[in-house]
């Protein structure tokens, strides 16, 4: 494990390559706070203070003040962080190889995850069954009306000034997402995406408009058919592919004990009350079918994209509560407990940036060309070899030994470089991004 001491200078090095802090002072705060979430493992305020870096000791009512200082500072807003962000996500994650559907391009994940009275989007690279988190907008829940639209648009607007237009983009999300509106903002951002329809949206096939539900009574469990049409109707029509099916159910083996199909048996329940008390009994069975309207010509291009969604449900599970509910870094209490929508967002941005980090080391510890050191320590974490990039990321960081500490200063160092000799990224706000952070100018 890393001690404070040594991982600072290499968080340090991570900041100065994203480009994201060009004050000195915020690329310190910034690193110092990295550091602490890295060390502790948590986004608790207690384990982030007790975590933070001092060259001598430092009383803990005096530590709480200077951590409320730390979460207070700007360049944590995603403004300032997304052009990093996706400067280093672009470096480390490489497009779909040849030979897939989908190859070529670089899959953006949208969705969102609630923390008590905040609803949080987030918009992040997929990245080996993770997400890397790029860009997010904060609304306070219950929505506010006419807000949840706008917000997206506008979340998607910001992570496209900063992504290149040479690099093929590919969104994926879920059905609470598609509208007029959406459609024309991806349109003018020039992404592909594949998203989900509810059953009530209204789609235009063989000349014929009708909601997706119609459509339904023709399909058959087990076949995926795809259909040029297009969603919506009239002027406002948008032409694409829309994919229909159902899959069998396959149950990993892992997943099939008494227990586990005792749980699935309970949630499946849990989920039909819940479709059926929202849609008042009418399209609780529709539920079971998956509707795609993608950009993609083909049916196997649109569902090889849209296994790509699923990522971020884990990266919110690894914020919050890990794997086993106990390894997590406790996002939903911490952000519950805030004030405003902008402490909420430079949470998240630390939250963001500490994902980056992780992931990295996680990736690097998970390669078959790993050192023969690593692999034996790795093959110590798991009897499955089941884990995710964040899980070995974490394991990696935390490894008691101290067996890892030269790999690690390595493997963080060898990422810090790899992004800083990527292209800069594209620069979408002012230099100085409050007026107080202005410098003064006398009178001569």
């Amino acid at each position: 494990m890393l001690p404070p001491a040594a991982l600072y200078p290499l968080v340090l090095a991570w900041l100065q390559a994203l480009g994201c802090c060009p004050q000195q002072t915020g690329r310190v705060a910034v690193t110092h706070l990295v550091t602490a979430l890295l060390t502790a493992q948590s986004l608790q305020r207690t384990a982030l203070m007790r975590a933070l870096w001092s060259p001598r000791p430092v009383p803990a009512r005096q530590r709480y003040k200077r951590l409320e200082r730390l979460l207070d500072s700007p360049w944590l807003s995603p403004a300032w962080l997304t052009p990093g962000l996706v400067r280093a996500a672009l470096a480390l994650v490489a497009p779909v190889p040849p030979g897939w559907p989908t190859a070529g391009l670089r899959h953006l994940a949208l969705d969102s995850v609630r923390c008590g009275r905040w609803e949080i989007f987030t918009l992040g690279v997929v990245w080996h069954g993770r997400v890397l988190p790029v860009g997010w907008a904060v609304l306070p829940y219950p929505w506010p009306k006419g807000r949840f639209t706008p917000t997206v648009c506008r979340l998607l607007r910001q992570v496209a000034a900063a992504w290149p237009a040479e690099q093929p983009a590919h969104l994926v999300a879920d059905r609470a997402f598609p509208s007029y509106d959406l459609f024309a903002t991806l349109r003018a951002v020039g992404w592909g995406y594949t998203l989900r329809l509810q059953a009530r949206h209204w789609l235009t096939l063989a000349g014929q408009t009708a909601q997706a539900r119609t459509w339904l009574a023709t399909a058959q469990a087990g076949v995926w058919t795809g259909s040029v049409g297009a969603y919506g109707s009239g002027p406002r029509a948008v032409a694409g592919t829309v994919v229909v099916g159902r899959g069998p159910l396959i149950v990993p083996a892992h997943q099939a004990t008494p227990g586990s199909l005792r749980h699935r048996a309970r949630r499946l329940g849990q989920r039909a009350q819940h479709a059926a008390s929202k849609n008042k009994g009418r399209t609780a069975e529709h539920d079971q079918w998956v509707i795609l309207f993608s950009t993609h010509p083909t049916v196997q291009a649109a569902r090889a994209s849209y296994r790509r969604r699923w990522p971020i449900e884990g990266s919110y599970r690894d914020a919050q509560t890990g794997w086993d509910g106990q390894h997590g870094w406790g996002l939903r209490p911490v952000v519950t407990a805030l004030e405003t929508p902008e402490a909420v967002a430079r949470l998240v941005g630390l939250w963001a940036l500490g994902t980056l980090l992780q992931s990295w080391v996680g990736h690097q510890a998970g390669q078959a060309t790993a050192p023969p050191l690593v692999q034996q320590v790795r093959a110590q974490w798991t009897t499955t070899g089941r884990l995710s990039v964040w899980a070995r990321g974490q394991l990696a960081l935390t490894e008691p030994s101290g067996q890892l500490t030269a790999w690690l200063q390595a493997t963080l160092t060898a990422g810090a470089a790899r992004v800083a000799a990527s292209a800069p990224p594209k620069r979408t706000v002012s230099v100085w991004p409050l007026p107080f952070l202005r410098p003064k100018h006398r009178a001569a």
